[in-house]
């Protein structure tokens, strides 16, 4: 399983990549959270941001605007491995310990009224992740509730720059055979072998194998 925050703040979705156990089944979720959750598997895996974006109560996204919205373009770039079918649901009360933690990047325009955690795995292998999604009840149908990013958020993303261009550059600097080694494991959904075969190979530490395998991926979708 993934760890930490997976590097999006996008203008289509906050997403997670926590390490946890699925701790709820499907059939503890009501099935108008199912029939939203199947919607926005479906407009995830698509791959189109305006699909994406329809999930999402519209007053919660006016945070996007013509000044910021490269900045959102951007970060949605993030989006990549599709969410396997079998994935898990669990909807609970929002954590307003979680919210506090994150205020500092984040914020919203409307008030979350649940959380919704999609879990998922690929199946013969330890990578999967974790998708949360804030939700809002309008118009008698669950949506999603856009996490709108604070100006210290967008300031550390624009001040990382630097540093996101330097482990892309070690990416695409990696050789054969190695290159095609790794990205055969990737498209296995083997990211942490990928990563302690890249730390292998290189000496360095698991934080950076992290990170370039991490640049990696994305310069393959």
């Amino acid at each position: 399983m993934k760890s930490g925050l997976l590097q999006a703040i996008s203008g289509v979705a906050l997403l997670f990549a926590l390490s946890r156990h699925v701790e709820a089944q499907n059939t503890s979720v009501e099935p108008d959270v199912k029939a939203f959750a199947a919607q926005y598997v479906a407009a995830y895996n698509s791959k189109n941001e305006l699909l994406l974006l329809s999930q999402y109560a519209p007053q919660s996204r006016t945070c996007v605007t013509p000044a910021n919205k490269e900045i959102y373009d951007s970060l949605s770039r993030h989006l990549r491995d599709n969410v396997p079918p079998d994935y898990m649901l669990s909807l609970t009360p929002v954590n307003e310990g979680n919210m506090k933690a994150l205020a500092t990047y984040m914020y919203f325009l409307l008030k979350p009224e649940r959380e919704l955690h999609i879990d998922y795995q690929y199946p013969g292998t330890n990578d999967g992740g974790q998708l949360v999604l804030w939700l809002v009840h309008q118009n008698g149908r669950w949506m999603a509730d856009f996490p709108c990013m604070t100006q210290q958020g967008i300031k550390d993303y624009l001040d990382n720059a630097s540093a996101r261009e330097h482990y892309k550059t070690i990416a695409a600097e990696i050789k054969e055979p190695l290159r095609s080694e790794l990205l055969a494991m990737l498209r296995q959904h083997k990211t942490g072998e990928a990563e302690t075969r890249y730390q292998q190979v290189t000496g360095g530490d698991m934080k950076m194998a992290m990170l370039v395998i991490n640049a990696l991926k994305e310069q393959e979708h």
